[in-house]
Formats: structure tokens, C-alpha cells, sequence
């Protein structure tokens, strides 16, 4: 507590806000780290070493490891536990400088971002609780300039040089976190890419645990499969000293759903090794150790994308698509990762599971070659190419899809439904199984367009009597979005302003801290500032708990007076919510 007080207690050190010009001047247009492509990952790696300093001086036990499949994307780094509480010092892993800073209400929350020169590398540190205060002085300042909380910032090299050990924050549950502990990433530097840190600090984590499997899955191909024959999948759930037995002809598609573990927790983590054999040959092999982050929604082409969604199982398969986005990710002698059955007799197969400690899991099992005859199925819709992109129409409806927008050649196929619910038909474009490599155009004319004020109008997707808005913008009767997946969709209205409520408001004066919910129906927040005596106010954003507070503080607000607040909040259809509240400080 008396370190806290030492780091965070006194207020004199901040940089005045007259003198920020100088500061201004040490920052870089805003922009992500940079990326080389025509590097190849085996040209600009860094072999692990050693030699990086541990983030904190307690014991080291893990909330999640790298390459984890996580929902449209891979876990991008480790997450430490923080023995269950915020305000841990975090200590920096090697020299360097603070290359960039975000402050978010979500994502990241608060984060820094470390270069290390002398090793090719940049740390990040996220969810952080507080930044001690050479560095919050420079953001507190740059916030109040810019009058918003948001705000990222990359600065010069060498501007705020950092020594290795050095504590540069207090840990948190800043952003879109859900529990105390610190994300950190190890970042190659030049490309950008994402490397896994747990080689780094192995040392440091004890491992004695293998990972394990829960249910194996043999999938048919669409046209040229059969599994047990028929065209559905079978699903064998993995029990102790059991045979596994499957029967299948034509190409299909193993399948399995596991999990790593580790000593002295209950947590569960993704698998790093995962190999597959046939007949004692390796046939597919697949390392989550490194990735780009343009090619983190490819977690989806890993998995069973349509079971994902309708089941929340995560069953890892061997298909590979045209556009290979994962490349050196996975190695495999299949085409498409399919599995040829068209012998009949009994195919040996075996998965292996290994983590980073070496620690394995061995699942056999057997596909027995059944002759049947696998008649193609017959696809509705329109092929789209994954190389060129192409459009649809439909009455009332137009859609653009990009180059690159699927993993490989994709049917899509639309239809429509009448609705007095809606200002627009309900179009239906599937198929809902298909993941996206990137967002599509889509433009729907309004069939009833009563209200003055288009920017009320959105488009939302419909799932399970649920709506879920899209940002969208009206032009020439038509509304617009760009959506990242498939499924139902039609044009709404919100007419709702947002919600502002204040939390404790008898409390504020005693405890020092103002705090309000504020919330929306439909559209989300777009925007929110507070003002104290007519004045601006830095309130913090917590997305996650939908509350903004601001901490009392005698520089910006004056001391033993009554107060005038005043809040704002302001959705994606710019309905406006706006209170007053008055209070002693």
C-alpha cells in the first residue's frame, strides 16, 4: 500500500497542461506497428532466449496461453494471473522505450507498448490499472488537450526510454477484461506479428500437465463423402480404455476437440502441437506459435465454424482452404486436409497432443473403408470466387463482396421474407456456416421510408428474435453497412436516446468519485463527455459495466463549493441524452 502510495500519491508531478506543446511534439500520426509482407516469418524471427525480465515478482501461474481459439480470433499473447487483485507492480522485460500507449473502454483498456532494439522485440502490457507517473503525466495531458478518454498515442523513438526491471505500471482489469491479470504480448518488431511469449518465461511457470481430448469428430465432404454412410457428421465422445471406431468412403475430414492444462490451476488453454497420423505416417501437423494479426480471423477456418456457432464447441479440423490464410501454421501431405478413404480396410489414425514443456497426449483411432456411394449434393446459390469477389442481387437488396472476403469459392444464396415489423423485407443470405475473411458491402432499400431524420434508420442481423445493429448510413433511399457475416437481416429504427443513470450519488462527496451508467437499446454508445461547471472532465469509460467515472480532484475542480454537473450521451443514431446533477465537494 505505501509503494501505491508512492508510485500514484503525488499529484505535483503532473505535467501541467501548459506545458503540453512540448510533449505534442515527441508524437507520431497514430498507426499500428509496421508490416513488411514480402519478409517471411522465417527471415525476421527471434529465436527465444532467456533473457526477458518476468513481469512480476510473485509466482507465475497462467489465466490463458497463446494461440487459444477464442471467438473471430486467436489469443494474440498470456495472460498472468495477479494473485485475484489489481495494483500489482508490472515490471518491464527489457530495455527499450514506450513506442505507443492506448487508453480504451474496451479492448485493450489501458496498454503499453515496449520496443527492445537490442532484440528485435516489442512487449505489451494491457488491461492495466494505472501507468506510474512519467507515463500517466504525458497521457493525462494529451487527454485534456484532446478532451477525450479514448486516445492512442505513438511516440518517437528514445522519447520515453525504459530500463529492463523498471515498473511502468499497475496491474488491472481495465478493457475488455473480465478478472484481474495482465495480457502481454511479445511482438516481432519489424512485421508486427504476433510471437508466442510462453518460451520466455518457461522458466519461470511450472508445467507437469498434459493436454487432452473430449470428443473426436469425423466429418464427410459435402460432395465426395460419407461418414457411418451418410452425409452427417459423427461425434464420439472420449472416454478412458476406448476403442474408436469410425466407418467412412470418399474424402473426410478428422476432427477433434481438446485442451492443454497445467500444474496448480483450473484453468483450460489451447494446444500448441497438434499432429495427426495415418497408418504411422504424419499426415497434418499444426503449431499456434506465431501469427499476423490481419490473419487472426482464420482462427475460423480451424475449426467447425457452424458447430461453433449452433453449439459453442470448438472441434479443431483438418481442412484447409483455397486461400491457405495460415500458411507455415499447418504442414500437411492431404489436399484440403481431407482424408481419401477408398480402400476397405481399417485406416490406423492417431492424434498427438504436445504442449510447450513437451508434456503429450496420444489418441488412436480407426476409420474402417466401407464402399458406398457418395451422391454430390446439390448447392443452391450463386458461386463466389475468393479471388475476385463478385455481386448479388436481390429486390431491394445489394451486395458487394471483396476480393478476399471468403477463404476459398463459396455458394451463397439469398432469399426474402415479408415483414410489417420492419422498414425493409427480412433478407435471408446463408450460408450461416461459412466464415468471413473480411466484411462485405450490403445496401437495402427502404420500403417504407416514414421518418425525417435518416440517421435513425440501421440495419441490424437477426438471430433467435434478438436484433444486433451494424453501424449504417443512409444514401439515395437505400441504408448501408458492412457486415462480417452472413445470416438475416432487415432495416430498423432507433428512436431511443441513451440511458444515463447516476450510481451512489449520496456517496460522491465522501468517497471522491462521481460515477454514471449510461447504456443504449439498440445502436450502442457513440459518444459521452462530462463537464463540471461548465468545464470539460476526463470520465473514464468501463464498456464492459457500461459506467463512466471521474475521480475528484482539486486541480480541476474547486474545493469546499456546490457543483454543477452536466452529462451527455449520444448513440449511433444520434439520439441525445443529456442530465443535470448537482453536488458538494
Amino acid at each position: 500500500m505505501k509503494f501505491f502510495k508512492y508510485i500514484f500519491g503525488f499529484s505535483s508531478i503532473i505535467i501541467l497542461l501548459t506545458n503540453c506543446q512540448n510533449k505534442v511534439r515527441q508524437f507520431e500520426p497514430m498507426s499500428t506497428l509496421t508490416h513488411l509482407k514480402s519478409t517471411t516469418l522465417s527471415e525476421c524471427a527471434p529465436k527465444p532466449t532467456a533473457s526477458l525480465h518476468r513481469p512480476f515478482d510473485f509466482p507465475l501461474f497462467l489465466s490463458g496461453n497463446f494461440g487459444e481459439l477464442r471467438a473471430n480470433h486467436f489469443h494474440s499473447g498470456i495472460d498472468f494471473k495477479t494473485e485475484g487483485t489489481i495494483g500489482k507492480p508490472i515490471h518491464c522485460a527489457e530495455d527499450g522505450y514506450v513506442s505507443k500507449i492506448i487508453v480504451s473502454g474496451s479492448g485493450y483498456g489501458r496498454a503499453l507498448f515496449v520496443t527492445h532494439p537490442s532484440c528485435g522485440l516489442t512487449t505489451v502490457y494491457a488491461h492495466i490499472d494505472r501507468f506510474v507517473p512519467k507515463i500517466d503525466s504525458i497521457v493525462r495531458c494529451e487527454q485534456y488537450l484532446r478532451k477525450t478518454f479514448a486516445i492512442e498515442l505513438k511516440l518517437k523513438p528514445n522519447y520515453l526510454p525504459i530500463n529492463k526491471g523498471e515498473i511502468i505500471a499497475m496491474s488491472g482489469n481495465s478493457g475488455h477484461s473480465f478478472g484481474p491479470h495482465l495480457h502481454m504480448e511479445v511482438r516481432h518488431t519489424i512485421s508486427g506479428d504476433a510471437i508466442d511469449p510462453l518460451p520466455y518465461f518457461k522458466k519461470f511457470i511450472t508445467d507437469n500437465v498434459a493436454p487432452n481430448a473430449h470428443r473426436l469428430v469425423l466429418y464427410p465432404d459435402p460432395q465426395t463423402g460419407l461418414v457411418n454412410n451418410s452425409k452427417k457428421p459423427c461425434y464420439i465422445d472420449l472416454k478412458a480404455e476406448q476403442t474408436i471406431n469410425f466407418s467412412a468412403w470418399g474424402n473426410v475430414y478428422p476432427a477433434i476437440e481438446a485442451n492443454d492444462y497445467m500444474s496448480d490451476t483450473h484453468n483450460v488453454y489451447g494446444v500448441k502441437y497438434l499432429t495427426l497420423k495415418v497408418d504411422g505416417k504424419e499426415v497434418y501437423h499444426r503449431t499456434i506459435d506465431r501469427f499476423r494479426f490481419e490473419h487472426t480471423r482464420a482462427i475460423n477456418t480451424l475449426i467447425d465454424y457452424n458447430d461453433l456457432n449452433n453449439t459453442n464447441h470448438w472441434y479443431m479440423h483438418t481442412r484447409v482452404p483455397q486461400s491457405k490464410p495460415l500458411g507455415s501454421m499447418i504442414k500437411t501431405s492431404l489436399e484440403n486436409g481431407a482424408l481419401n478413404i477408398t480402400e476397405e480396410r481399417c485406416y490406423n489414425c492417431e492424434y498427438i497432443l504436445k504442449d510447450e514443456y513437451d508434456k503429450t497426449k496420444h489418441i488412436k483411432f480407426t476409420i474402417q473403408g466401407k464402399r458406398s456411394d457418395a451422391k454430390n449434393r446439390f448447392i443452391n446459390g450463386k458461386l463466389i470466387k475468393y479471388t475476385t469477389g463478385d455481386t448479388i442481387n436481390l429486390s431491394g437488396l445489394n451486395l458487394k463482396f471483396y476480393t478476399d472476403c471468403f477463404y476459398e469459392d463459396t455458394y451463397i444464396s439469398t432469399s426474402l421474407n415479408n415483414s410489417n415489423k420492419y422498414h425493409s423485407h427480412i433478407y435471408c443470405i446463408k450460408n450461416n456456416d461459412i466464415p468471413l475473411a473480411r466484411s462485405f458491402r450490403m445496401a437495402i432499400k427502404l420500403n417504407n421510408d416514414t421518418i425525417a431524420d435518416k440517421n435513425k434508420y440501421c440495419i441490424v442481423r437477426i438471430k433467435e428474435n434478438k436484433q444486433y445493429a451494424i453501424k449504417s448510413q443512409y444514401k439515395n433511399g437505400e441504408i448501408i453497412a458492412y457486415a462480417s457475416r452472413l445470416g438475416n437481416y432487415a432495416i430498423t429504427t432507433d428512436m431511443l436516446a441513451p440511458k444515463i443513470t447516476p450510481i451512489n450519488e449520496n456517496s460522491w462527496e465522501s468517497i471522491g468519485i462521481i460515477t454514471y451508467r449510461i447504456s443504449d437499446n439498440l445502436s450502442g454508445i457513440k459518444n459521452y463527455y462530462g463537464e463540471i461547471d461548465g468545464k470539460w472532465v476526463m470520465f473514464e469509460h468501463d464498456a464492459k459495466n457500461s459506467l463512466i467515472t471521474f475521480h475528484l480532484d482539486s486541480k480541476y475542480v474547486s474545493r469546499n463549493n456546490k457543483h454543477k454537473i452536466n452529462i451527455t450521451a449520444i448513440d449511433e443514431c444520434y439520439n441525445k441524452t443529456q442530465i443535470t446533477n448537482k453536488f458538494y465537494w
